[in-house]
């Protein structure tokens, strides 16, 4: 691929999907970490753009982590603001007002794994395999995987995975909790696709709603997750899709 963008965004409707460019591994550079930052920012401003599907071209790797060629050549210093970008960019994926989805064919490893953590749905297709394989090069996940992974399939069994390197097929993955919808080969694009579309289909402000609180309830006390659920249902009170709904639920009353 000439130089260039390597994460083309592409509009499926009220459907944005960001496809990883860079083969055979689809790794991650600097460079594709910016460019995520930017679609994620574009996203988030498009009121046109209802959900969020990321998976890697051409179906052969998700994201097999970072270039290798490239972080080697990176001082400590520099390596370090890397990491920052890398983590501010999969927090702003996080974080955003719209479903996310990963659509996730062949190897999802290290910071693509940690992608991957930071939708809020994966669908793996039977070609998926998972690994955070860092401790082998005496490193550690850098991306926010010590802190996500261990939400979805508890402490214990991530430190298993962290410590061990091991590698995880699409079912192992879904056993564990880490995946939320196993596909056949060449099926997570289409099925995360559908789903995403679905979630469009539903009122604008009260995605946005259980989406925020959601998580943000995970960085709170547990007190504060209660109040944080009834602000934003008060709030959502407020709307005019909420009037419109409740005038269609009276109108059907007979």
């Amino acid at each position: 691929m000439p130089e260039g963008p390597r994460i083309e965004l592409v509009h499926e409707g009220v459907v944005a999907v960001l496809f990883l460019h860079h083969p055979p591994g689809n790794r991650l550079t600097q460079g594709m970490i910016q460019e995520l930052s930017g679609h994620i920012a574009a996203i988030e401003k498009d009121t046109g753009t209802f959900a969020v599907v990321v998976a890697g071209a051409g179906g052969h790797a998700f994201c097999e982590g970072l270039d290798e060629a490239e972080w080697s050549t990176l001082s400590g210093k520099d390596a370090q603001s890397a990491i920052q970008r890398g983590f501010e960019a999969l927090w702003s994926l996080e974080h955003l007002s719209k479903p996310s989805l990963a659509a996730i064919e062949g190897g999802c490893r290290s910071v693509g794994a940690e992608l991957a953590l930071a939708c809020d749905l994966r669908f793996a297709s039977e070609s998926a395999t998972f690994s955070f394989p860092e401790i082998d090069q005496a490193w550690m996940p850098s991306h926010g995987a010590t802190a996500r992974l261990p939400r979805l399939i508890g402490r214990a069994r991530a430190l298993e995975l962290f410590l061990t390197a091991a590698n995880v097929d699409a079912r192992q993955a879904a056993d564990l909790g880490f995946v939320e919808h196993v596909t056949k080969r060449g099926e997570a694009m289409t099925k995360a696709l559908a789903l995403a579309r679905a979630f469009a289909e539903e009122p604008r402000s009260a995605v946005h709603a259980i989406k925020r609180t959601l998580t943000e309830s995970e960085e709170k006390p547990y007190r504060n997750r209660f109040l944080l659920e009834a602000q934003h249902s008060v709030q959502l009170l407020w709307s005019d899709a909420y009037r419109e709904a409740r005038e269609k639920a009276r109108r059907k009353v007979p």
